[in-house]
């Protein structure tokens, strides 16, 4: 390192040389080999599980992709902006359930096989800032076999929460049957019931067509709000309205 006297002060590289502006004036430094080789990275063991990791995290943002398609007009929606890192989190928390294979050769579907692993799903949010927990204030389960929540009616001035602008609401149910392993899926969706917010007590008539493959199935409730003026209904942003993953099955 050296110091550059001068009435001119250099600013930038010049083929090796660094200059640059300190409180102790213009200064000077031939610039270092920083970084490593593809070489290195590649025989150098102490890299072994950066690649390992970084292979594991590969998997799940490609099947993060898949995952987030198969209800995907409701998170067009309903999410926010760390709807994608949040999904590859769940599902590498669910591929580190694999103990057949080493890191970095992980299944999801082998993942799935732990007695733990179908529970990290139930309750994931499209939208973290509006969970279902603090929009329905009613407690929400999911039947396999009658293919119904376990509410029947909703007051939705009572039972809701409201956004200060929406004078309409709009629910709707969706399942899917998803082949992780295949990165193939098929999702039905019920009829949606739209309520005004001051409809009174009513009651929720959910028709969902069975599933023809049983892979894994997924069961998502979509709440999203709308505000009505005269004849047009314009639906709000997706920070107000709600996408939650509410069974899990295989």
């Amino acid at each position: 390192m050296a110091k550059v006297f001068g009435p001119v002060q250099i600013v930038g590289t010049l083929d090796d040389l660094n200059f640059y502006t300190t409180p102790d004036g213009n200064i000077v430094r031939v610039k270092g080999k920083t970084g490593n080789s593809k070489k290195s990275f590649k025989e150098n063991p102490i890299f072994t599980p950066m690649k390992l990791h970084s292979k594991d995290f590969g998997l799940c943002a490609k099947k993060g992709r898949v995952f987030r398609r198969l209800v995907k007009p409701f998170y067009d929606c309903a999410k926010d902006g760390s709807i994608a890192g949040r999904s590859n989190q769940l599902l590498h928390a669910i591929l580190k359930e694999d103990t057949v294979h080493e890191r970095g050769q992980r299944q999801l579907h082998t993942g799935l096989q732990s007695a733990s692993a179908l529970g990290f799903f139930i309750g994931f949010e499209g939208n973290k800032g509006r969970p279902l927990a603090s929009v329905l204030k009613k407690k929400l389960a999911f039947n396999w076999v009658k293919r119904e929540i376990n509410i029947k009616t909703i007051h939705p001035l009572r039972h809701l929460d409201w956004p200060d602008s929406a004078t309409e609401v709009h629910l709707q149910l969706a399942i899917s049957n998803w082949n992780c392993e295949a990165d193939t899926f098929e999702t039905n969706y019920s009829n949606a019931i739209i309520l005004a917010k001051a409809a009174g007590s009513t009651k929720l008539v959910f028709e969902l067509e069975p599933l023809q493959h049983e892979d894994l199935w997924l069961a998502f409730i979509h709440i999203k709000f709308s505000s009505r003026l005269y004849n047009s209904v314009k639906v709000l942003p997706n920070k107000w309205n709600t996408t939650t993953l509410i069974g899990c099955r295989q």
